[in-house]
C-alpha cells in the first residue's frame, strides 16, 4: 500500500505542470516558450549523456504541450530537431577526420538509438525522429567515411547501403537492422582491410564486398527469405530482383526462392484452371488460350524479377509442366484390355487430346480459320507447340492429330495445304518421334499419287459409259501403313450406281499396280447428293452411311419406313444406323431437318424396331429467318470416320503401343549394357522414352517380368535387383 501511495504521490508531482496547461487557451504556448528549456535535454541524449528522470518527464511534458497547443507546434519541433541532429553529424565527422578512435564511440551511440527504436514502445512522432537520424547518417557519415577511405570502397558500400535502404520497405524493423545493427562491424571491418597494404586493390575490393554481405545479408538471411513468397504472389518484381540480387551472393540463398517460385506457379495455375473448369473443358481454343495466359504471365514473372535466370526458368518449366500434366480437373482414362477383361491404368490429363483438337480448329475450314490470315494461324500453331513440349504423353497428341489430319485430307477440308505440311516439319522439329511424324508425311504423298490416279481414270474413262461421269468421282488410294486406324471394317448396302463403279476403279488399278489388294473403306468415303421437294433444290455433302439411308426414299419418297426396315436395306450394323438416322433427325445447325420421325425420343438409343422415319417435305436451308429455295449444307459433322468401338480400339492401342515401344527400349539397353541395375534400367527407359510418353513404373515392372519369363533378360543371381542381358 505504502508503494502505490508513494507512485501515485510521484506521478502527481511529474505531471503538474502537464496538467495546469489544460486551463490555458489554445495558442497561448508557443514553441519558443519552451525550446530553450527542451533543447539542452535533446542535446544530452544525442551526446547519450545521463539525464534525470525529471528531465525526461519534462521533455516528454512540454514535446505533448507544444504539440497540442501550437497549430505549427509539430513542424518547428521537427525542423529543431533536424538541425540539431544534422549539426551532431557535422561535428561527429568533423571528430572523425582528426580522431578516428572516436568513430566506434559514434556508430555505438548510433546502435544505441537504434536498438531503442527497435525494442521499445514509443510514440509514432519520436519513431520518426529516431528513423530520420539513421537515414541523415547513412547519406552523410557514411558516404563521408567512404569518401575518406578511398574511392574504389565509396562506390561499393554506398551501393550496399542502398539496397540495405530499399530493403527498409520490407519489414518496419528491418530498415534500422541493417543499418545500424550491424553498422559497427561494418565498418570496422571496411577500416580493417582499407587499412592492410598487403591486400591487393581486386582483394581488397571482394574482401569488403565478402564483409558487407555477411554483416548485411547472411545475417538475415531467414528474415528476408520469409518475405518471398509473399512478393510472387503480389507480383513485386522490382523487390524479388532486389532480393535475387542480394541472396545470390549467400550459400544456398538461392533454393528457397526457386522452391517458392514453383509452389506458387503450380497452386496459381491450377487455380486458374479450376476456377475456369466449365469453360476450358468443352472449349478446346478457351483451354489452350488459358495454359497460354499463364505461361506467359509465369514468363513475364521470372523476366522482370529474376532477369531471365536459368535456375529460374528451369524452376518455371518444372512447375508449369506440373499444370499441364494434371490430371484433377479432367482426365483421359487408357483402358486396357487383357483376355477378355478390362484393365484401367492410372488417369492422365486430357492435355494433349484439347490440344490435339485445337490444332484441328485452326488447320480446318472453321469459323476459327476462317477469320484468321496464315500468319496469325501459323502464330497460334507455335503456340501450341510451345505447349506441347511440356506434355508428357505426346503419343496421345500424335494420335488424336493423326485422326484429325485423315479427316482433313479424306474430306478436303483443310484451310491451307501449306500450313498443313508445314506442321508436319514443326512436329520434327520440336523432337516428335521420327515415326510418327514419318507417318504423316507419307499421308500427304499418298493424297499427291491419288491425285494423279484420278486425273489417269477420267482420261480413260472419258468416253466410256460408267454408271457415275468419270468426272464426278474422286478415288483416294491410300497406304494401309500409314492411314489405317482400325481393324474394324463396318459393312453397308450402297446404291447401284456406287456398287457399278466399283469394278470399274479395281480393274484399272491393277493394270498399274499388279499384286497389291484393294481394301474398300466405305466408312472414310463421302459425297453430295441433290434432294429435292417442293420447297427448292439442295446439295447435301453427306457420309457414305447417310447416303445409304437417304437413298432408301429415293423411290417412294413420301413414305414412312420402319427402323427395322432401314435396317435391312442399309445393312448397317445397329449402333452406326441409329447415330447416322441421329445425324439426319436431329442434326444441331438446322432448323428444319432432313428426315421426321414419330415417336418422339431423347436419344438414338430409344429408337424402336417400330420407330418410323419419312423424309421432311417441307425441308429447306434458313438465312436470316428468310427460305432459301437453294443452297448446301453439310451433314458430315464429325460423324466420318469413327465408331464407338473404333475410340476404344483408339485408347488401347496407346496403351498396347506403349507396352511395346518399352519392351523395345528395354531391350536396347540391355543389349548395349548387357548387366544393369534395376534403377539405372529404370533411369535410362525414361531417358529413351521422355519424347513420347512417361512410362507407369507398374508397366516397367510387369514387361522386365514379360521379358524374363521369355528369356529376353534375366535376374543376377547374387543380387535379384540386377539385370542380364540374354542374347
Amino acid at each position: 500500500m505504502d508503494g502505490r501511495m508513494m507512485q501515485r504521490k510521484h506521478w502527481r508531482k511529474s505531471y503538474k505542470p502537464a496538467l495546469m496547461l489544460f486551463c490555458k487557451n489554445k495558442g497561448s504556448l508557443q514553441f519558443e516558450d519552451k525550446w530553450d528549456f527542451m533543447r539542452p535535454i535533446v542535446l544530452k541524449l544525442l551526446r547519450q549523456e545521463s539525464v534525470t528522470k525529471q528531465q525526461w518527464f519534462d521533455l516528454f511534458s512540454d514535446v505533448h504541450a507544444v504539440c497540442l497547443w501550437d497549430d505549427k507546434g509539430p513542424a518547428k519541433i521537427h525542423q529543431a530537431l533536424k538541425e540539431d541532429i544534422l549539426e551532431f553529424i557535422k561535428q561527429a565527422q568533423a571528430l572523425c577526420k582528426l580522431n578516428t578512435s572516436k568513430r566506434g564511440t559514434l556508430l555505438h551511440q548510433l546502435a544505441c538509438l537504434s536498438h531503442f527504436h527497435l525494442h521499445r514502445p514509443i510514440h509514432p512522432f519520436i519513431q520518426q525522429i529516431l528513423s530520420a537520424c539513421c537515414v541523415l547518417w547513412q547519406a552523410s557519415s557514411l558516404k563521408s567515411f567512404a569518401i575518406e577511405e578511398g574511392k574504389t570502397s565509396s562506390t561499393l558500400i554506398v551501393k550496399v547501403f542502398h539496397l540495405a535502404d530499399l530493403w527498409g520497405e520490407i519489414s518496419m524493423d528491418l530498415e534500422v537492422v541493417l543499418i545500424s545493427g550491424k553498422i559497427q562491424e561494418l565498418m570496422a571491418c571496411g577500416k580493417k582491410f582499407f587499412s592492410s597494404r598487403k591486400l591487393a586493390k581486386g582483394d581488397r575490393e571482394y574482401k569488403l564486398m565478402e564483409c558487407c554481405v555477411n554483416a548485411l545479408v547472411t545475417s538475415f538471411k531467414e528474415t528476408i527469405l520469409a518475405e518471398c513468397q509473399g512478393m510472387i504472389k503480389r507480383n513485386e518484381t522490382e523487390k524479388l530482383h532486389l532480393m535475387f540480387s542480394l541472396m545470390d551472393k549467400v550459400p544456398n540463398g538461392i533454393e528457397p526462392m526457386l522452391k517458392d517460385l514453383e509452389e506458387h506457379i503450380i497452386s496459381a495455375g491450377l487455380a486458374d484452371m479450376v476456377a475456369a473448369a466449365e469453360t476450358i473443358t468443352t472449349d478446346s481454343e478457351k483451354y489452350v488460350e488459358q495454359l497460354l495466359t499463364l505461361f506467359n504471365r509465369f514468363s513475364k514473372l521470372v523476366k522482370e524479377a529474376f532477369q531471365d535466370d536459368p535456375r529460374f526458368l528451369t524452376a518455371r518449366d518444372k512447375a508449369y509442366k506440373a499444370v499441364v500434366n494434371d490430371a484433377t480437373i479432367f482426365k483421359l482414362e487408357l483402358p486396357l484390355k487383357q483376355k477378355g477383361v478390362g484393365l484401367k491404368t492410372q488417369p492422365e490429363s486430357k492435355c494433349p487430346e484439347l490440344l490435339a483438337n485445337y490444332c484441328d480448329m485452326l488447320l480446318r475450314k472453321t469459323p476459327l480459320s476462317k477469320k484468321l490470315t496464315s500468319e496469325e494461324i501459323e502464330a497460334k500453331l507455335k503456340e501450341v507447340l510451345l505447349v506441347l513440349k511440356y506434355v508428357q504423353n505426346k503419343d496421345v497428341f500424335m494420335r488424336y492429330h493423326k485422326a484429325h489430319l485423315t479427316r482433313r485430307l479424306i474430306l478436303d477440308i483443310s484451310a491451307d495445304s501449306e500450313i498443313e505440311e508445314n506442321m508436319v516439319e514443326w512436329l520434327r522439329e520440336v523432337g516428335m518421334p521420327a515415326d510418327y511424324v514419318n507417318k504423316l508425311a507419307r499421308m500427304f504423298q499418298d493424297i499427291k499419287v491419288s491425285e494423279d490416279l484420278n486425273q489417269a481414270f477420267k482420261e480413260m474413262h472419258k468416253n466410256n459409259k460408267l454408271a457415275l461421269p468419270a468426272d464426278s468421282v474422286n478415288i483416294k488410294i491410300l497406304n494401309a501403313g500409314a492411314w489405317s486406324r482400325s481393324s474394324e471394317k463396318v459393312f453397308v448396302s450402297l446404291p447401284t450406281e456406287l456398287e457399278d463403279l466399283i469394278p470399274e476403279v479395281e480393274e484399272f488399278y491393277k493394270k498399274n499396280h499388279s499384286g497389291r489388294k484393294l481394301h474398300w473403306h466405305h466408312l472414310m468415303s463421302n459425297g453430295i447428293i441433290t434432294f429435292k421437294n417442293e420447297v427448292g433444290q439442295y446439295d447435301l455433302e453427306v457420309t457414305t452411311f447417310q447416303l445409304a439411308v437417304l437413298f432408301a426414299w429415293n423411290q417412294r419418297p413420301r413414305e414412312k419406313i420402319s427402323f427395322e426396315n432401314l435396317k435391312l436395306a442399309t445393312e448397317l450394323p445397329d449402333a452406326e444406323l441409329r447415330r447416322t438416322l441421329w445425324s439426319l433427325v436431329a442434326f444441331p445447325k438446322l432448323k428444319r431437318q432432313v428426315l421426321l420421325y414419330e415417336p418422339q425420343v431423347s436419344s438414338p438409343k430409344d429408337f424402336t424396331e417400330g420407330t418410323l422415319f419419312s423424309v421432311n417435305q417441307e425441308f429447306s436451308l434458313i438465312k436470316n429467318a428468310k427460305v432459301q429455295k437453294r443452297g448446301k449444307i453439310n451433314l458430315i459433322g464429325r460423324l466420318q470416320l469413327t465408331t464407338e468401338r473404333m475410340r476404344e480400339e483408339e485408347n488401347e492401342g496407346i496403351v498396347q503401343l506403349r507396352i511395346l515401344r518399352t519392351q523395345e527400349a528395354i531391350i536396347q539397353i540391355m543389349k548395349m549394357r548387357k548387366k544393369i541395375s534395376n534403377a539405372q534400367l529404370q533411369t535410362e527407359l525414361v531417358e529413351i522414352l521422355k519424347n513420347m510418353f512417361l512410362p507407369q513404373k507398374k508397366m516397367i515392372k510387369e514387361q522386365i517380368e514379360w521379358l524374363i519369363e521369355h528369356k529376353y533378360i534375366r535376374r543376377d543371381e547374387s543380387d535379384i535387383n540386377t539385370f542380364i542381358y540374354m542374347a
